[in-house]
């Protein structure tokens, strides 16, 4: 059983804040003797913090009085002449320290403090296997970086204990989905622990119920107002079950190193600087890596248009079947249809971006019968027809355009992206970035992703054509393509690369997995500070004659605010439009804000970095042969990966042989 609370307790008392609920909880015990976990909030020093020595004795025997595990985090000394640092620690029933976890961000959130943090140096994400299953500790902030997930559950977490404080702002419930977006990406729970009050000097500040539980089942469990704790039981059997899956199973299926040489870079520009120790160097460092961060991401343009109008547009395509006569008409008919839709409203004085989602010239295609070939008879090219057609519209209404489409590239015969662009206003296509996750490593969806041929395409394009960024008049822009946002190191390179607004082209079906993935798109706004515009289809004929759409396009288009919340959606199926305001002034005042939660400036490759250098997810180059030969049909490559993690031990493998049978796509 795991016990989250929101009990404020004070380093050198944690008997006074555990010993009342050890009583509390002994009848939610379902048998005696089951082991129990205890999750403390990130708790108050003293007016001089103590030694970590003391601290750890002290949770050490209150472990070992009460038979439990014990997790909680503290500011704390190391050593002798050391500044303090917060510091998460999880004991074990006998009394011994399993984990000992330094906290990683500073205490941004909060308004900074006197303490260090472990910004800036390799951290080890350290796991330990328990009866309750493989913990790992995040402490505060710290989960809030995807990356520190990722490598946590690399490492072979199963269960993330997040030991925090929590304030209420704009971002509060987009932190809390945040929690459940950990969850979700990585297939692992998520238990956090936020106190119920602080004090601050002789005054006691309540603060809001943040404590709760969240499963890579996508349900949350929330502590109420006036609760003491929540006692949950983690199916631990049940996620390794389903970690033997291969079908979205996000660990496995991250092509993880393709991020490193980004990471390298990166790593070369983050600051050489001492990591501060006081709450005024903190302040001091905050500017800095502000002003750096603007510097880096500086436009070429004096003259910007700083506030205007996006559109977000929701067609129905029609489908290109193999037995389709003439892909080209219908590809004509999508096009003149989803202009359609805009004709009037792109032509209003504020409207500067039409944002159109993916598949919207010619559906999935192929549907039932896809491969390589199938993709080469609806592919559009860029520059082509289509693009001309879209580029004389943006000239007459003064607008830019996003989508995506499949596309030809005459220097990759016999590959097929999946292509997001912009054209300006100019009628110029100015960006294109091709679709670097997807359902090709499935076997059912034979695009070609960058990373399947990375070696040829590097050198062919370059590194940095992997994640491009348009400065324009209207801000920087980039875009991405339905998988790509729930794997949440390519929108942070994106941020990291100067985008404000991130165009999301998805088709993402209707059905129970949509609320994670809207969580999902809600978070990575949320951890960007970037507008993220998501245009969905709102319908999808299978078809082309047909006259009743499929089921599986539903709408619920959306436009997301940098901090997390949504701005609007268009809330029905079919054919609609949605307007929304862009304001890049608030943006980069956020930006440049000391009290905003601005991840961007504290994202530290050096922490991280080590563990995608390693032989882990995804394999890149793997289909870097014959470009109508399928490497991934059947699972084939995914469940190779799922051995290694077996073998390794990221994974462990459940007590009984399971067998999924996942059908094999066409």
């Amino acid at each position: 059983m795991i016990v989250v609370t929101q009990q404020l307790w004070i380093a050198g008392a944690a008997a006074e804040a555990v010993d009342p609920l050890i009583d509390a909880i002994a009848s939610d015990r379902t048998k005696p003797g089951d082991p129990v976990l205890i999750l403390l909030p990130v708790g108050e020093g003293l007016p001089k913090p103590q030694a970590e020595k003391t601290v750890v004795a002290e949770l050490a025997a209150v472990a070992r009085r009460h038979k439990i595990y014990l997790c909680g985090a503290s500011p704390v000394v190391p050593g002798k002449g050391k500044p303090a640092q917060t510091i998460g620690f999880l004991i074990g029933p006998d009394g011994r320290a399993l984990l000992r976890v330094p906290k990683i961000m500073p205490d941004y959130l909060t308004g900074f403090s006197d303490t260090t943090s472990a910004l800036g140096s390799r951290a080890a994400f350290p796991v330990a296997d328990t009866p309750l299953g493989r913990l790992g500790i995040l402490v505060g902030e710290d989960v809030f970086f995807t990356q520190h997930g990722r490598v946590l559950t690399w490492n072979g977490a199963e269960i993330i204990l997040n030991p925090a404080v929590e304030r209420r702002d704009y971002s509060f419930e987009p932190r809390q989905n945040a929690r459940l977006v950990r969850a979700y990406e990585n297939l692992s729970y998520v238990a956090v622990a936020t106190p119920s009050h602080v004090t601050r000097g002789d005054a006691t500040v309540s603060l809001p119920p943040a404590s709760g539980f969240y499963s890579w089942t996508y349900r949350a469990l929330r502590i109420g107002k006036d609760e003491t704790y929540l006692a949950i039981d983690a199916d631990i059997e049940a996620l390794r079950v389903r970690r033997q899956n291969p079908y979205y199973n996000p660990p496995v299926h991250v092509r993880a190193n393709l991020y490193v040489p980004a990471f390298e870079q990166l790593k070369k520009h983050a600051p050489k600087r001492p990591v501060p120790k006081t709450r005024v160097q903190w302040l001091k460092e905050v500017d800095q890596r502000m002003a750096e961060q603007a510097s880096a991401n500086a436009s070429k343009y004096e003259k910007r248009e700083d506030r205007w109008d996006a559109l977000i547009v929701q067609p129905e395509p029609r489908f290109i079947q193999k037995r389709t006569a003439s892909p080209r008409d219908v590809i004509q008919r999508n096009l003149e249809d989803a202009l359609s839709i805009t004709e009037r409203a792109a032509a209003g004085p504020s409207t500067r971006l039409l944002c159109f989602p993916e598949f919207f010239l010619h559906g999935q295609g192929g549907y039932g019968y896809r491969t390589p070939k199938t993709f080469e008879r609806i592919a559009i090219s860029l520059p082509g027809h289509e693009a001309d057609q879209l580029g004389e519209f943006c000239q007459k209404n003064r607008v830019y355009i996003a989508g995506s489409a499949l596309e030809s590239d005459p220097k990759f015969p016999g590959r097929v992206f999946n292509c997001a662009f912009i054209i300006n206003d100019s009628g110029d296509i100015i960006h294109r970035y091709r679709k670097i996750h997807c359902a090709d490593v499935w076997g059912f969806f034979p695009d070609c992703t960058p990373g399947s041929i990375f070696t040829k395409y590097v050198d062919t394009y370059g590194y940095d054509y992997l994640f491009p960024v348009a400065d324009t008049p209207l801000g920087k822009i980039a875009t991405m393509v339905c998988f790509d946002h729930t794997v949440g190191e390519t929108p942070r390179l994106l941020a990291r690369m100067g985008a404000e607004v991130i165009v999301h082209c998805t088709s993402d079906p209707h059905g129970a997995d949509r609320t994670p993935w809207e969580l999902t798109r809600q978070t990575r706004a949320f951890e960007n500070t970037c507008y993220i515009l998501a245009p969905r289809n709102g319908g999808e004929y299978l078809d082309p004659e047909g006259v009743h759409p499929s089921v599986l396009e539903r709408g619920y288009s959306r436009m997301i605010h940098f901090d997390g919340t949504v701005m609007g959606e268009i809330d029905t199926a079919g054919r609609a439009f949605m307007s929304g305001n862009v304001d890049l002034v608030e943006l980069r005042k956020a930006r440049r804000s000391q009290t905003w939660m601005n991840a961007l400036i504290w994202d530290d490759p050096v922490v991280y970095m080590s563990k995608y250098a390693e032989e882990i997810g995804m394999p890149l180059d793997v289909w870097s042969g014959d470009p109508y030969v399928n490497p991934y049909r059947g699972y084939k490559q995914l469940r190779q990966v799922l051995d290694r993690y077996n073998k390794s031990g990221v994974y462990v493998p459940p007590k009984e042989k399971i067998d999924f049978g996942v059908r094999i796509g066409i």
